[in-house]
């Protein structure tokens, strides 16, 4: 049996690891061809653009520590995850520790969690 919450926290935590590792063919396996990351900012990413940036070091990961995660909302198909993280990073040559909340939108496609986007901000 299949623990749907479980599997929806090791998404996100993996997705925190493939960040910081900018390995981003697992990251990318993570997200849905369709994926789009909303920033702090209010800036929005396609899936192709974020991971560019990540490859070219423009968008650079140095950690992320888990603070708190919480699913607020699950069913069979449909799963919300509210993760807080502290995170160092470079962002277009800007380097902070920001605290970061990220809302992952995932959805199970063929069996497993797809993150269909994210809404960041600070907590």
């Amino acid at each position: 049996m299949i623990d749907l919450k479980q599997d929806a926290i090791e998404m996100y935590r993996k997705h925190n690891k493939y960040m910081v590792d900018a390995d981003i063919e697992q990251l990318g396996s993570l997200l849905d061809d369709e994926f789009h990351l909303v920033h702090m900012t209010g800036m929005v990413q396609s899936k192709q653009k974020w991971l560019s940036e990540i490859q070219s070091g423009q968008m650079h990961y140095f950690s992320s520590t888990e603070e708190h995660v919480t699913i607020t909302e699950l069913t069979d198909n449909q799963a919300i995850l509210v993760g807080q993280s502290q995170v160092d990073a470079s962002i277009h040559g800007s380097r902070n520790t920001w605290p970061l909340q990220l809302i992952l939108h995932l959805s199970m496609i063929d069996g497993h969690w797809m993150i269909m986007h994210i809404d960041a901000s600070m907590y």
